[in-house]
């Protein structure tokens, strides 16, 4: 459904319809959640996730016209949360070739009704995922190896790497040095990463020596705040025969840098 009215009207169309259904106004082919579903994920609603949802959009496509050309690939959307960016993925795709996967049932069950055309399944963290081998051509990753410890995000990246077809490209968003810093330099900020990480002084030097550095929120299981570096990703893929082959480092507002990954 989502597919063929772009293919009608264009990706114009589609803003118009998405930003729509995000001041909850009928729209054509979209539908949003409640309000206090939709500040699950990032404590944001209505217009403005919306608007962040088609930034990161344009940003991953960007990324992807990088390194491959799809024709009617079969996606995944790990760590969909109630869609938001899954209903923008399946411009891409038939719908029936769309799916998310999450590890809260609020925001599957909310997914499920709100984008019946798409198929989304709850999951439990660091455990095997209800697909065959080589299942997917495009696996997309926002904000979630921003959160894993480094026990859940190298269980995780062996999963993905598990599903994704021999010439397919993995795609995970990920904070580094630079947002770090960030975050200590940020008046709003600092009190925050401070009880998550320690001192910056700290964080710098375990990420300096580990190439990764994690701090519990406690919000969901293995889940708080880290950061990596390229280092870290290559020679955790290394082991599951993988390979970084490039890095997007993102200029939009609520984007991460993008790392593309494929099987070596």
């Amino acid at each position: 459904m989502i597919y063929e009215y772009l293919n009608k009207n264009g990706f114009g169309a589609i803003e118009t319809e998405y930003l729509k259904a995000a001041k909850a106004n009928k729209s054509n082919i979209f539908k949003f959640p409640s309000e206090d579903v939709q500040v699950i994920t990032n404590g944001l609603k209505g217009e403005v996730t919306a608007k962040g949802a088609l930034s990161i959009f344009k940003e991953l496509t960007k990324t992807i016209e990088q390194f491959e050309s799809f024709n009617n690939p079969r996606i995944l959307d790990y760590g969909c949360g109630w869609g938001r960016i899954t209903r923008l993925l399946a411009t891409l795709s038939d719908d029936d070739n769309i799916y998310g996967v999450d590890v809260d049932s609020r925001l599957i069950s909310s997914a499920k009704q709100c984008a019946k055309s798409l198929t989304f399944g709850e999951i439990q963290s660091m455990r095997p995922l209800p697909f065959a081998n080589d299942s997917f051509d495009l696996i997309f990753a926002n904000s979630v190896f921003s959160h894993l410890s480094e026990k859940s995000a190298i269980s995780t990246l062996l999963e993905l790497v598990r599903l994704l077809n021999p010439n397919g490209k993995i795609i995970v968003s990920v904070l580094e040095l630079k947002e770090m810093k960030k975050f200590y330099s940020s008046e709003k900020q600092r009190e925050w990463i401070e009880k998550i990480l320690g001192s910056q002084e700290k964080a710098e030097q375990v990420l300096s020596r580990d190439n990764f550095v994690w701090g519990d929120t406690k919000r969901w299981d293995n889940y708080g705040i880290a950061i990596m570096n390229d280092v870290w990703l290559n020679d955790n893929l290394n082991n599951m025969s993988a390979e970084l082959i490039g890095s997007y480092r993102t200029n939009e507002a609520g984007s991460q840098n993008y790392k593309v990954i494929t099987k070596s």
